[in-house]
């Protein structure tokens, strides 16, 4: 349900994109610290957005550490850390196995299932280092699979529960600005929810899966996005940013629509190519 709230670095200042790709990079080393190579497979842009939020809004600086990586062996990066791209990295990991158990009760085979496995013991400490994120959690995933096993067509619902559980994670931590941050949290994973269900849409009534959107039209389908970014962007807009204030920006402006329209390029193309 992610790949949404990432950047449109093309239209990042060269210190933000540097800024924007060091955080991820941070992200990404402290998923690898002390765990199964394997976790990295599940990083994510998404919760750099999470990280740099809650640096923010907690004046919280970042810890410069030049590094190399696997991924780009013959060049030095440089990884941006502090306790929120640790607990961006948990998330990560976290929210991945979720996905992966998700997919398996949803579908089974043997992929969901290894994917799962890997993730297992790692995701078994985290809920027991986040018990109340982890219940959470499963209170949300619970509600949302309830609403595909009623056929609810009110998108409200389960994209409500999704926003909940963003919600929940965006103000885990005791700040002064705990209820902005749940309400961003809410408002933004309502409109992944809403997102993800649009781009899936035409797979979705071709296997004749659940999607709440079924009985809306395009142009209802849109409405519905505008209004849901456009809450967020006015949620986003009331948290105390700073040195990541114009990152979120590009991110809610451009980038979340850019992955938005890519993905859905991408949908429906395969659904022509299927059709042939």
């Amino acid at each position: 349900m992610f790949g949404y709230a990432v950047a449109n670095t093309d239209k990042l200042s060269p210190e933000d994109r540097e800024k924007y790709r060091g955080v991820y990079c941070g992200i990404c080393r402290r998923m690898g610290d002390g765990r199964k190579k394997a976790c990295r497979l599940a990083l994510t842009y998404d919760l750099a957005l999470l990280a740099m939020v809650l640096s923010d809004v907690s004046g919280t600086s970042f810890t410069e550490n030049t590094i190399r990586c696997g991924a780009h062996p013959l060049k030095q990066r440089t990884a941006l850390t502090n306790e929120y791209t640790d607990y961006a990295a948990d998330m990560n990991i976290l929210l991945a196995f979720y996905k992966f158990l998700d997919d398996l009760n949803d579908d089974g085979g043997f992929l969901p299932a290894a994917e799962a496995a890997i993730f297992w013991d790692e995701a078994q400490a985290l809920k027991e280092k986040y018990p109340a994120l982890s219940e959470i959690t499963e209170r949300c995933l619970s509600g949302i699979s309830a609403a595909e096993k009623r056929d609810l067509l009110d998108p409200e619902i389960p994209a409500g529960y999704f926003g909940d559980l963003l919600g929940s994670i965006f103000s885990y931590h005791d700040l002064p600005q705990k209820p902005l941050l749940y309400g961003f949290g809410y408002s933004l994973g309502k409109a992944i929810y809403f997102m993800d269900a649009d781009t899936d849409l035409r797979a979705d009534l071709k296997k004749g899966r659940y999607n709440p959107l079924v009985r809306k039209s395009a142009g209802e389908r849109q409405a519905l996005l505008e209004l849901q970014l456009g809450d967020c962007l006015g949620k986003y807009r009331q948290l105390p940013m700073c040195g990541c204030k114009e990152i979120g920006n590009n991110i809610l402006l451009s980038g979340i629509w850019t992955n938005y329209e890519a993905k859905n390029k991408k949908t429906q193309q395969a659904g022509k190519e299927a059709e042939k």
